[in-house]
C-alpha cells in the first residue's frame, strides 16, 4: 500500500513539474538565451553575466533575424527607477511595438507578435528610456519550435558615439506640440531613443550609435539634475551612469565620430558669480575632452550645444573652451556646433532632426574635406 501510494504521488509529481512548462510547449515554442552568436549587441552592454546582458544606457539594444511566426521576449526589470518602455521593431515596420515591463526582478516572457508570415523577420529590441526608469537584462527569446536566429549581415563599420543629457536621450520626443514646454505628466512613454538625433545620424550613415546620454546630467561634477548632481565626467567611462558602476572596456567600441552635447544643465545649474566661474567651466570640459581624446586618438569630435533655449553666453563659453582645447594639444580634429535654438521644452521629432541634419551637414561640408572618412 505504501509502494502504491509512493507511486501515485511520484507520477502526481511528474505531471505538475510537466504543467510548469505546459505554457511555453502548448504553443509550440522554444526558448533560445541571450548569450546565442546569432544576437547582434548595440550600444553598452554590460556582459557580467554573458547569459542575462544588462541594458542601461538608452538606444542599447539587440537585433537578430529569426524564423517563424511568433516572438516574446524574455527579460527581467531592476526596479530601480520609473517604467522603463522597450520599443521593438519588426522587419521594415517603422511603428514599434511598445512593451511595459513588470517591475519584477525574475525574467518573464513578453508577447511581441503572433501569426507573422512564416518567413525570415528582422527585430531590433532597444531601450527607449535613459536610467531615470532604471536598466533591464536581457535573457533571450522563445520563437516557434523547430525554427531557428539567422546569422546577422556583417556589422557596420561605421561608429558614433554621443555623450549627452535628456536632448542626446530623447526625452519628450513623441510629444506631439513642438516649440512648447514639455507636459507636466510622466513622460517616460512618451520618450524615445530612436528617434533621437544621434539615432537619426546613425541611420543617415548606416552606423551603429553608442548612446551615453543620461536626464538632467551636466558635464561638472556636483551640478546638473542627475543623482545628486553626479556629472558626466564622473561617469563617462562606467557601464551605466552611476559613480559606483563597473569600468567600462573602451576598446569594445571605437568611434569614428565622437558627438558630445553637454552643457545644458550645467547652464541651468552654475552661478558662475560663484566657483565654477566660466573660466573654471571650461577648463572642466577642456579635460574631459582630453579624457575622450586619450580613449580614442584617431575619432572626429563634434562638441554642440543643442537647439534648447539657453543662456546664449554658454554657446561662448562651449566654443572658446574648444578652440583653447585645439590649440594647446595641436588637435585639428575637434569641431564646434551651436545649433538654433527652437524650443523651451525638449526637442520633439522635427525638432531632433533639425540638429541631425545640423551634423551630417558639417560632417559633410567641413569633416570630410579636412579629411574625414568612415
Amino acid at each position: 500500500m505504501l509502494k502504491k501510494s509512493l507511486l501515485i504521488f511520484f507520477l502526481s509529481l511528474s505531471i505538475l513539474i510537466a504543467c510548469s512548462h505546459y505554457p511555453l510547449n502548448s504553443n509550440n515554442l522554444q526558448e533560445i538565451a541571450s548569450d546565442n552568436s546569432n544576437f547582434q549587441y548595440i550600444g553598452r552592454v554590460n556582459w557580467q553575466n554573458p547569459q542575462a546582458p544588462i541594458f542601461s544606457f538608452p538606444a542599447t539594444a539587440s537585433r537578430f533575424n529569426f524564423e517563424g511566426t511568433t516572438l516574446k521576449l524574455k527579460l527581467a526589470d531592476d526596479n530601480w527607477g520609473e517604467t522603463n518602455y522597450i520599443g521593438v521593431y519588426l522587419d521594415e515596420n517603422p511603428e514599434p511595438i511598445i512593451i511595459n515591463l513588470d517591475s519584477d526582478i525574475q525574467p518573464q516572457l513578453y508577447s511581441v507578435a503572433e501569426d507573422l508570415e512564416d518567413r525570415v523577420h528582422q527585430a531590433l529590441v532597444i531601450k527607449r528610456n535613459d536610467y531615470l526608469t532604471g536598466e533591464f537584462s536581457f535573457h533571450g527569446i522563445a520563437i516557434d519550435a523547430n525554427k531557428n536566429l539567422r546569422p546577422q549581415e556583417i556589422r557596420p563599420n561605421r561608429k558614433i558615439e554621443v555623450y549627452g543629457d535628456s536632448i542626446s536621450s530623447g526625452v519628450a520626443v513623441e510629444y506631439e506640440q513642438t516649440g512648447t514646454q514639455d507636459p507636466e505628466d510622466n513622460i517616460n512613454n512618451l520618450s524615445n531613443s530612436y528617434l533621437s538625433f544621434g539615432a537619426m545620424l546613425a541611420r543617415d550613415y548606416q552606423a551603429e550609435l553608442s548612446l551615453i546620454a543620461q536626464a538632467g546630467i551636466s558635464l561638472v561634477d556636483g551640478y546638473g539634475f542627475w543623482n545628486n548632481g553626479t556629472g558626466m565626467e564622473m561617469v563617462y567611462d562606467k557601464s551605466k551612469p552611476l559613480k559606483d558602476s563597473p569600468i567600462w572596456d573602451f576598446s569594445q567600441y571605437i568611434p569614428d565620430l565622437v558627438i558630445i552635447a553637454l552643457g545644458q544643465n550645467d547652464s541651468a545649474t552654475i552661478d558662475l558669480n560663484s566657483d565654477p566661474n566660466n573660466i573654471r567651466w571650461q577648463e572642466h570640459y577642456q579635460s574631459f575632452l582630453l579624457n575622450l581624446r586619450s580613449k580614442y586618438p584617431n575619432a572626429y569630435f563634434v562638441c554642440m550645444f543643442p537647439n534648447m533655449y539657453h543662456d546664449r553666453a554658454w554657446d561662448n563659453y562651449l566654443t572658446t573652451a574648444v578652440d583653447r582645447y585645439k590649440n594647446e594639444h595641436n588637435d585639428d580634429q575637434v569641431y564646434s556646433l551651436i545649433t538654433e535654438q527652437v524650443t523651451p521644452g525638449h526637442p520633439r521629432v522635427s525638432e531632433q532632426k533639425l540638429m541631425a541634419d545640423a551634423l551630417k551637414n558639417l560632417v559633410e561640408t567641413t569633416l570630410v574635406p579636412a579629411g574625414f572618412n568612415w
